[in-house]
């Protein structure tokens, strides 16, 4: 829980060593988030980090958004199953747009929505360092993934597997997506997108796949549909 956080922070703020921890499932909330994020601060080793269902919520993500941005060593952030919302995924975008150093992203399941999910979608079109993004399960819809489309518009050198399965998202979604795969596939670093466990009929799987093939072919490199 939160008070043992406290014990934990100054352990993490001194040690030399440790590279992975993983506090998955102990009820942390925003106070213990806190306390970690505080410690991770000053902490030079921890290189992943694994706080999903941990109770976090907008004021927790907050603190670790804080971090990442004077934490140059952390390259793995798993905070799944945390309930933090719009403005803590607002927060952590907005630490995200131009600092850190965070490559694998994992938001999982946060309650996150449209809003959440567009904040998001508008950081990756600026931050150089995430390579891998899970939103999955997050209730993204049609008008959310409306904005990853915009962002994919954009040249992006770095996101290179995006998992949007469990997210209510249906043929408009996907042809969106589509299109903006056909008009950067010279410019995108997409090597992966995940598309499971959406409401997406044949014809918008054949447009994905389609514009998979388009993109691949112009980029020379395979992308993987997951659907």
């Amino acid at each position: 829980g939160g008070e043992g956080c406290v014990a934990l922070g100054k352990y993490l703020k001194g040690d030399k060593n440790l590279v992975w921890a993983n506090f998955y499932m102990n009820d942390m909330g925003d106070k213990g988030a806190g306390e970690i994020a505080e410690a991770l601060k000053s902490n030079k080793t921890l290189v992943h980090i694994d706080l999903g269902g941990n109770n976090i919520m907008a004021t927790g993500a907050a603190k670790l958004g804080e971090m990442v941005q004077e934490n140059e060593k952390l390259e793995t952030m798993e905070l799944s199953y945390n309930p933090m919302g719009p403005d803590g995924a607002k927060a952590l975008a907005d630490a995200l747009k131009f600092k850190g150093k965070v490559n694998i992203l994992k938001l999982g399941w946060c309650k996150l929505g449209v809003k959440g999910g567009s904040a998001i979608a508008d950081a990756m079109r600026y931050n150089t360092s995430v390579h891998t993004l899970d939103l999955r399960g997050n209730g993204l819809g049609e008008e959310g993934v409306y904005d990853f489309a915009a962002t994919l518009k954009v040249v992006n050198d770095t996101l290179e597997r995006l998992d949007l399965g469990y997210n209510d998202i249906k043929d408009q979604g996907a042809f969106a997506l589509a299109q903006a795969l056909k008009s950067n596939s010279d410019g995108i670093a997409l090597a992966t997108l995940s598309m499971n466990n959406n409401y997406i009929t044949k014809f918008g799987e054949v447009a994905l796949k389609e514009a998979v093939d388009v993109a691949s072919e112009i980029s020379g490199k395979e992308i993987e549909l997951e659907i």
